[in-house]
C-alpha cells in the first residue's frame, strides 16, 4: 500500500523549506533521512555529464554543418541547421522568461549587473542550458563551503537555489532532447542509411559518415543522460522522495538509451526507404499523444491556464514520439503498458518494411545487423525498465534496507512537469 505523504512546497525561504522538511522527519525518519543531501561528488560527476554531453551534441552538429556545406548538400544542410536554430530559439526564450520572472521576485534576491551581462551574453549564443548547468556547480560548491562554515541559514540558502538552477537546467535539456538531439539522430542516421545502400546518392566521403556515425551516438546518449538527469533532480528537489542512486541511476540511463536507440533505429530504417511514411507515422503518432494528453491528462498544477495545458499537452505529444515521460503523479504502469505496445507495433511495421523492401543479398551485414539490433535493443529496453522498478528504484528502500514492490513504486518517480517549489508553476 503506498504510503501517504504530504508534498514538500518549498518555499523562497530557507527557513520555512527547512522546517517542512524537519516535520516529514520526524513523521518518517526512514523516508527522508536523507532529505538534507548536501552537495558532493555524485551531484558534481552527474552536472558534468550533463555538459560534456550538451557541448558534444551541439559541436558534432556544427561540424556537420560545416561538412554539408562545403559539399554542397543544401538539403542535408538545411535540415541539421533547422533542428539546430529552432531548439536554440525556443531555450532562449524559455530560460529569459524564467530569468524574468526570478528578477520580479523579491524573495530571489537581487541580480548584479555583471551576471545580467553573462546571461545576456550566453543567450545570445543560445547556450541557455549551459550557463544553467554552471551556475548549479557554483551554487553548490558554494553550499558545501558554506557547510564546512557551519553556516546552516546560508547552506541551505545556496543548496535550494543548487536545485532550482538543476531543475531549470534539466528541463531545458528536456526540450534540447526532443526538439533537437532526437531529429538529429534519425535524420543523421537515415542519411547515413542511404549512404551506405546507395553511395551514388551522397558521395559524402568515409570522413563525414564517421562523423555522423558519432553524432547519432552522441544524440542518443544525450537523449538518455536528458531523460536520467530530469528524474534525478527532481527527486533531490522534492525532500517527500527518496534519492536515486549511482546504481539506479546507471540502470535507468540503460533503459533510456535501449529505449531510444530501438525506437531511432526503427525510424531511421523505414525513413531511409520511405521518407514521407516515416513523416506521416510520427506525425500520426504526435497528434493522437496530443490529443489523449489534452483530453485526459490535464495540467493544472504545471500550467496557469487551458491555452498553456494544450501547448504542454503539444510538446509532450512530440516528446512521445520517441520516449514516454509521465505527463503527471499516479501510477503509471497500465501507461507504460500502452506506451510500448504502441510502440512495439510500430517499430514491427517499420521492420517489416525494411525487409520485405531491402535485399539480404546486397548487404547482408547491414539487413541483418540493423533488424536484429532494433529487436535486440527493445528487449533490453524492456529489460532495464522492469530491473530499475524491481531492483533500484529508490521509492524500494526500506527501514531494513531490503528491496521491496509496493504499488508506490510505479507511482514515486513520476515528477511530472510540475516544479512545486518553483514561482514558475504559481504553486
Amino acid at each position: 500500500m503506498a504510503e501517504e505523504c504530504t508534498v514538500v512546497r518549498f518555499s523562497r525561504d530557507p527557513s520555512l523549506a527547512r522546517i517542512e522538511s524537519l516535520k516529514q522527519q520526524n513523521d518518517s525518519p526512514d523516508k527522508f533521512s536523507d532529505s538534507t543531501q548536501k552537495f558532493g561528488m555524485f551531484y558534481a560527476v552527474c552536472i558534468a555529464l550533463s555538459i560534456i554531453t550538451y557541448v558534444l551534441d551541439l559541436v558534432l552538429a556544427c561540424i556537420l554543418l560545416y561538412f554539408y556545406s562545403v559539399n554542397g548538400h543544401g538539403l542535408y544542410f538545411a535540415l541539421t541547421l533547422t533542428f539546430v536554430i529552432i531548439p536554440a530559439l525556443f531555450m532562449t526564450t524559455i530560460s529569459l522568461r524564467w530569468y524574468i520572472v526570478d528578477h520580479d521576485d523579491p524573495s530571489v534576491g537581487n541580480t548584479s549587473v555583471a551576471q545580467w551581462i553573462v546571461r545576456i551574453v550566453f543567450l545570445l549564443l543560445h547556450l541557455a542550458p549551459l550557463l544553467r548547468y554552471i551556475d548549479t556547480m557554483i551554487y553548490g560548491i558554494k553550499s558545501k563551503i558554506a557547510a564546512t562554515t557551519d553556516n546552516e541559514t546560508k547552506q541551505t540558502t545556496l543548496y535550494r537555489r543548487m536545485l532550482d538552477e538543476d531543475t531549470n537546467s534539466a528541463l531545458l535539456r528536456l526540450f534540447h532532447c526532443f526538439l533537437h538531439a532526437a531529429p538529429q539522430a534519425v535524420i543523421q542516421l537515415v542519411i547515413l542509411l542511404i549512404q551506405v545502400t546507395h553511395p551514388e546518392k551522397t558521395a559524402l566521403g568515409i570522413n563525414v559518415a564517421v562523423i555522423q556515425a558519432w553524432t547519432v551516438l552522441v544524440a542518443l546518449m544525450s537523449m538518455s543522460w536528458s531523460l536520467t538527469s530530469y528524474h534525478r533532480s527532481v527527486r533531490y528537489s522534492r525532500d517527500d522522495k527518496n534519492k536515486i542512486k549511482w546504481v539506479g541511476l546507471l540502470v535507468a540511463f540503460c533503459w533510456q538509451l535501449m529505449s531510444a536507440l530501438s525506437r531511432v533505429l526503427a525510424l531511421s530504417l523505414l525513413g531511409s526507404i520511405f521518407p514521407v511514411w516515416m513523416g506521416c507515422v510520427c506525425a500520426l503518432h504526435w497528434g493522437v499523444m496530443t490529443i489523449w494528453l489534452a483530453l485526459g491528462q490535464h495540467q493544472t498544477a504545471a500550467c496557469g491556464n487551458r491555452c498553456e495545458e494544450l501547448l504542454l499537452s503539444t510538446s509532450l505529444g512530440l516528446a512521445y514520439v520517441l520516449a514516454f515521460i509521465s505527463p503527471r503523479d499516479g501510477p503509471t504502469r497500465y501507461v507504460y503498458l500502452a506506451y510500448y505496445l504502441v510502440c512495439f507495433i510500430e517499430n514491427t511495421a517499420a521492420l517489416v518494411v525494411w525487409c520485405v523492401t531491402k535485399n539480404s543479398y546486397d548487404n547482408p551485414f547491414l539487413y541483418y545487423g540493423a533488424a536484429g539490433g532494433q529487436v535486440l535493443a527493445f528487449l533490453l529496453a524492456i529489460a532495464f525498465l522492469l530491473i530499475y522498478y524491481k531492483y533500484c528504484h529508490p521509492s524500494l528502500m526500506t527501514r531494513s534496507n531490503i528491496p521491496r514492490l509496493d504499488s508506490d513504486c510505479l507511482e514515486a518517480d513520476k515528477p511530472g512537469f510540475s516544479k512545486s517549489y518553483n514561482v514558475r508553476t504559481g504553486s
